[in-house]
């Protein structure tokens, strides 16, 4: 499994907006039916050159790509920044394949030419599972209340 911390630029001020782990499709594949929903395939990510690396040179990133398109992954936004929001606000948010029209310019990138040079990789050995992706639909995850009894196994850490 991998975990990837994701910041909004790859700047030196930039913001820690979320995380994604990215596992493997023979795990991926080791999970319940109802959890798959909540990961995504990353072969069109990578493979439509909306998935890149930031100054990374790009024989590493052929390298690191070529092993990306194979995995599943699980997204978390924490914060929001479009919305202009100084600090996070609001619920966490389950992400899924995101991509901004503007990425291009602002990155220096040609989905076009990433695309053609990509056009070999290939993806999970079985497939995308028919139930990654959200299962082709939207999921939002909820707030709700609930009462809380406290434990007395359980340590509790003060600060």
């Amino acid at each position: 499994m991998r975990q990837c911390l994701i910041y909004d630029t790859p700047e030196a001020d930039a913001k820690l907006i979320g995380l994604e782990y990215m596992i493997s499709e023979n795990l991926f594949l080791t999970l319940p039916d109802e959890e798959k929903p909540l990961w995504h395939s990353h072969l069109y990510e990578v493979k439509s050159g909306v998935l890149f690396m930031p100054r990374v040179p790009g024989p590493i990133e052929r390298h690191g790509l070529d092993k990306v398109c194979k995995t599943y992954g699980k997204t978390i936004h924490f914060w929001q920044v479009d919305k202009g929001d100084n600090l996070p606000l609001g619920l966490p948010q389950l992400m899924m394949a995101l991509t901004r029209d503007e990425v291009e310019k602002r990155f220096g990138v040609s989905f076009e030419k990433e695309r053609a040079k990509r056009a070999e990789l290939t993806g999970p050995t079985h497939g995308i599972h028919p139930l990654a992706n959200g299962g082709g639909k939207g999921l939002i995850p909820k707030l709700r209340e609930v009462d809380c009894k406290p434990a007395d196994s359980v340590p509790r850490v003060f600060v």
